[in-house]
C-alpha cells in the first residue's frame, strides 16, 4: 500500500485546501497539484484563481507568490474564531 503525497481540493475559482506529506515536501508534489487546479480553473472558465492562507505562515506565503499569487486583503479569521489573520490571495491565469 502506498502513501497519498498530497492533495489538493478546488470548487469554482477557489482552492480550498493544499497539503502535501512531509515525506513529500520540496519534491514538487505541491507544485505539480497546483499546477493541476489552476489548470483545470481556468479550463472551467475563471480568469482568477484565489485561495487563503494566514500571515504566520511564510512558508506558503512564498510558495505561492513564487507561483504568482498576490495578496490583495487580511482580515480576522472569523471562521475559526482563532486570533489570527488571514490572507486572501489571487492569481489571474492565462
Amino acid at each position: 500500500m502506498g502513501i497519498v503525497a498530497g492533495f489538493v481540493h478546488w470548487r469554482d475559482d477557489f482552492v480550498h485546501a493544499l497539503h502535501v506529506h512531509s515525506d513529500y515536501a520540496r519534491t514538487g508534489v505541491g507544485t505539480q497539484l497546483m499546477d493541476l487546479a489552476e489548470s483545470e480553473i481556468g479550463r472551467a472558465g475563471h480568469a482568477t484563481a484565489r485561495l487563503e492562507t494566514d500571515t504566520f505562515n511564510t512558508r506558503s506565503r512564498a510558495f505561492y507568490a513564487a507561483r504568482g499569487f498576490r495578496e490583495i486583503d487580511q482580515y480576522p479569521d472569523l471562521e475559526w474564531n482563532s486570533g489570527l489573520t488571514t490572507v486572501l490571495l489571487e492569481k489571474i491565469l492565462g
